[in-house]
């Protein structure tokens, strides 16, 4: 109708008429650009909102699990010196029992707790755009990058502790119930390894390498605990129980 309109005024050279429908046009058109617009801003900002609430989730849930790691490995790495101080006592001198948990309690160190997976999702998908925080971002990319670094970390101290402290494994398998049932010819074998200066050295590389892990946890937690104070107030408050 608007166009028959058009055409009928330049027919007619009714200039003032054509210029009235062509800015209704340009006005028609520029509306529905707009509208466009703000649908997609409200699609995408109800988008962010969901990621940011998966966030709090992710982070609740990383930050809790690295805290309680950080604490296991104090754990470990009191019950390794506890059991390293043992090691330099006559075994007739050391409580079989206390011997054996303190070796078990210090043995292995614990893996990192890993990457958000919605950080890891945004990373995919491209929507890292939607974040609109700039310290959101920045708090993200920091906490993954600590993670990565981490995970490197980890692997090293892992073989480190796989090529060098065997000989406790060897050593958890025995127990206090086999000792005291142990053939003749078998008697005598875990005082033997329990008086290895190896089983001392792998004791002392298990408690470095759990306090190096600790040190490496501390980072990813306090890394975890930017984002979560990076994160608005509002999907902190929606992720809390």
């Amino acid at each position: 109708m608007i166009l028959t309109s058009i055409t009928q005024a330049l027919r007619t050279q009714n200039w003032f008429a054509v210029i009235v429908e062509f800015i209704i046009v340009l006005a028609g058109v520029v509306i529905g650009f707009q509208i466009s617009a703000w649908s997609e801003t409200r699609i995408e900002h109800g988008r962010e909102a969901l990621l940011i609430s998966r966030l709090a989730a992710d982070f609740d849930e990383i930050e809790a699990r690295t805290a309680e790691t950080v604490t296991q490995l104090t754990t470990r790495i009191e019950a390794g010196s506890a059991f390293e101080a043992m090691l330099v006592q006559p075994p007739e001198e050391v409580d079989p029992t206390d011997f054996y948990i303190a070796m078990v309690n210090a043995i292995g160190t614990p893996v990192p707790a890993g990457r958000s997976a919605t950080y890891a999702e945004l990373l995919a998908s491209g929507e890292m755009r939607l974040i609109r925080s700039e310290a959101l971002r920045s708090a993200l990319v920091e906490f993954d990058e600590q993670v990565r670094r981490q995970e490197l970390a980890y692997a090293s101290l892992a073989r480190l502790i796989t090529d060098n402290a065997g000989i406790l494994l060897e050593a958890s398998t025995w127990t206090v119930a086999e000792i005291d049932t142990l053939p003749p010819h078998l008697a005598a074998a875990p005082a033997d390894l329990r008086r290895s200066p190896d089983l001392l050295v792998a004791a002392r590389l298990t408690i470095r390498a759990n306090l190096a892990n600790r040190v490496w946890h501390e980072g990813t937690l306090a890394r975890a605990r930017d984002v979560l104070a990076a994160l608005p107030e509002s999907a902190r408050e929606a992720g809390a129980p």
